[in-house]
């Protein structure tokens, strides 16, 4: 049978994808990224914001529409969306042959057969104890990257976010297993591994015996090759000495840190039980930069919290402009089913929200520009992802992370392999891009 993918929002959801890829040709099915060809369509959804779940309704009516002209003939929702509203899914969207939960999709061979046979399924379960989500994978990134998950739920209670209703607590994966798949992609030549997981930071706390974020460091650290190691949704509350040291001190961890601070103003933090407070996050940015003075800094922040001021939004943007991150996102506040944010008074009408989103990217923008700038001149290692035209390539540099910052356009006379470092010198920017020209290829 051949079988299609479509995967929305996070990596982590990504690597849920990867898996069930692996899994389904590991039975004899074949995988097709043309949806037109498929036999089955598999939707893994995401269900974070009212956008993403509008983005996955959107998706799955779109995919139904080759099951009414008789092009498909099967199609399965999964992921978050599906595991909030697995019920109302399979009424109101009839086509839907069946919905996985974000437990249950290792169960995808066997579901397939269920619906191949004529039945509808609704594979929800509850979420375990121990982390389960692992298996083959057949890798969707670009060229020399592939995403590694070392957690999965969340034991934060963030008052505005529905991940630990959806997923679960925290569950850590066991470091002998992490390392031994990041060996088997070093050996494939993978040269870029992104570490991801609803709260990174807290690897480990639920395995007892020690076990944190900076052992696991120190033993991926120990495996020997050329490739990097990047640190996404590092919780500030869980960003303690010893793991900004381990990263200081470590040959593969590049100096890149993404930390969603999403708020300043101690109310705005306590109200969305952050765990943290203005003083103690201006502390905590003080130290990473006496640590890591080359370090580059991701954040995300939200605007238009239920009874955030506009002063308290003033706050947040005189805080950015403060301290300059290399690189920002930002959302405005959505109400989420169950959580206590959504059930707090004064909720803001959405184009307060839009208009402060809007201000806060604009005063981002002038701030990444700058910063690329000042990397004229410079030459920086990059890793090659794809080529766009005879002689320019796309790739990052050590301070672009992949999908979410800019990227490097790299101008180069001679042909240039995807998956590999080059040297280049940046030699100009273009919005949140940079472009550089070739140097020399890494000796082998």
């Amino acid at each position: 049978m051949r079988i299609g993918f479509i995967s929305l929002g996070c990596a982590k959801n990504r690597v849920d994808t990867e898996i069930m890829m692996g899994l389904v040709k590991s039975r004899g099915h074949s995988v097709t990224d043309r949806l037109e060809y498929a036999d089955l369509v598999v939707i893994n959804t995401c269900g974070f914001l009212s956008s993403a779940k509008e983005e996955a309704i959107d998706t799955i009516l779109e995919t139904a529409q080759l099951k009414e002209k008789g092009i498909l003939q099967y199609l399965i929702a999964a992921g978050c969306m599906s595991q909030l509203h697995a019920e109302e899914l399979l009424e109101e969207i009839p086509e839907l042959d069946g919905v996985i939960g974000v437990s249950s999709f290792l169960d995808i061979n066997a579901i397939i057969e269920k619906v191949v046979s004529g039945e509808r399924v609704n594979a929800v379960a509850p979420t375990p104890d121990t982390f389960i989500e692992q298996g083959p994978r057949v890798l969707t990134t670009p060229a020399g990257l592939a995403y590694l998950k070392i957690t999965e739920g969340c034991n934060n209670r963030c008052s505005y976010c529905a991940i630990p209703l959806i997923r679960g607590n925290l569950r850590s994966r066991p470091i002998e297993e992490i390392k031994k798949e990041v060996e088997e992609f070093v050996r494939k030549g993978i040269k870029e591994l992104v570490i991801v997981g609803q709260d990174p930071a807290s690897y480990g706390y639920d395995l007892g015996s020690g076990t944190d974020l900076t052992q696991l460091i120190c033993s991926l650290d120990s495996i020997p090759g050329d490739y990097w190691i990047r640190l996404m949704y590092v919780h500030p509350a869980h960003l303690d000495s010893a793991i900004i040291k381990a990263i200081a001190d470590s040959e593969h961890v590049v100096h890149y840190l993404d930390l969603p601070v999403q708020h300043v103003d101690d109310a705005i933090l306590r109200k969305m039980n952050r765990h943290h407070n203005e003083e103690e996050l201006r502390q905590l940015l003080r130290n990473l930069r006496k640590a890591i003075p080359d370090l580059v800094l991701r954040t995300t922040v939200m605007v238009g919290f239920p009874g955030e001021s506009e002063e308290q939004f003033q706050r947040l943007c005189d805080f950015v402009q403060e301290y300059e991150f290399d690189w920002l996102g930002a959302f405005a506040y959505s109400p989420q089913e169950n959580t206590p944010a959504a059930l707090m008074p004064d909720q803001l009408p959405d184009e307060v929200k839009d208009e402060r989103l809007d201000r806060i990217m604009s005063l981002q923008q002038r701030i990444t520009r700058r910063k690329n700038k000042e990397r004229l001149g410079r030459e920086e290692k990059v890793l090659i992802s794809l080529r766009i035209s005879a002689n320019l390539y796309l790739a990052r540099g050590y301070f672009q992370a992949p999908e979410v910052d800019g990227i490097t356009m790299v101008k180069s006379p001679q042909p240039l392999r995807n998956g590999e470092f080059v040297q280049a010198r940046m030699v100009g920017v273009r919005k949140y891009d940079m472009i550089g020209e070739l140097i020399h290829e890494p000796s082998q």
